[in-house]
């Protein structure tokens, strides 16, 4: 499959009776001139422009090299890091070894160039473990080079372009990651339980530079890669 010569960042949240809270949609100064213009006639929903990027062709990847295990407890995460918000949030999940294949697979696919274009981002960041979640031939298919679109497809579903609180994720809503592509939003009660695209929220609210990290115990598919047989999900 090419990939697209354009990278589309959405997030668009949506319940099935109401809007995501507009704090979770869009920033406080964000004009609603300037949300139109980014998201068409819909103003609950909120995408970022698109940008033309430089396409590189990326070799396939070799799974024997990606970690699947998590040397760290999850409640351990991040706290040998001394004040998180000194750090970009893509440098601050570098430090954390539990996150080494998620920091492989952006650093190799190319899509931490699309990341430098954010001025701020949260992280969905799945474990090491929920990599090995997906099962040796899925992962195998994921990072072949002929499915380099999948799998940027994939790493642009855990991440949301703006700063997200896990208090500001709604029971019912959908985030949307793309043209005709979404991902399930689930909350319990009193904000428990939250999970993304089926995948939970482990370790919330790491506070970096520019944004947030999210720590989840599952990689999330959203609807289009789901749908696709290419790689057998």
């Amino acid at each position: 499959m090419a990939l697209a010569a354009t990278m589309l960042f959405g997030f668009g949240c949506a319940s099935s009776n109401d809007a995501m809270n507009d704090t979770t949609a869009m920033d406080d100064d964000m004009t609603m001139s300037e949300t139109q213009t980014m998201a068409g006639d819909d103003p609950d929903a909120v995408v970022i422009e698109e940008s033309v990027v430089a396409v590189t062709p990326i070799a396939t990847l070799d799974v024997t090299t990606l970690s699947l295990e998590d040397p760290t407890d999850i409640d351990q995460m991040f706290e040998s890091v001394e004040d998180t918000e000194q750090y970009d949030a893509f440098e601050l999940a570098k430090m954390e070894p539990n996150l080494s294949t998620f920091v492989t697979l952006v650093e190799q696919s190319g899509f931490k160039a699309d990341l430098d274009r954010l001025d701020e981002f949260t992280l969905l960041a799945p474990t090491n473990e929920a990599f090995a979640k997906l099962g040796k031939d899925k992962l195998e298919a994921l990072v072949l080079s002929d499915n380099q679109a999948i799998l940027k497809s994939v790493l642009q579903a855990h991440v949301l372009p703006n700063k997200v609180a896990s208090s500001q994720f709604e029971n019912n809503s959908i985030i949307e990651v793309g043209e005709n592509s979404h991902i399930p939003v689930e909350v319990g009660v009193n904000n428990t339980d939250i999970r993304i695209g089926g995948a939970q929220l482990v370790k919330s609210n790491i506070e970096a530079s520019n944004g947030m990290i999210h720590v989840i115990d599952s990689v999330i598919l959203p609807s289009d890669v789901q749908e696709n047989s290419a790689i057998g999900f």
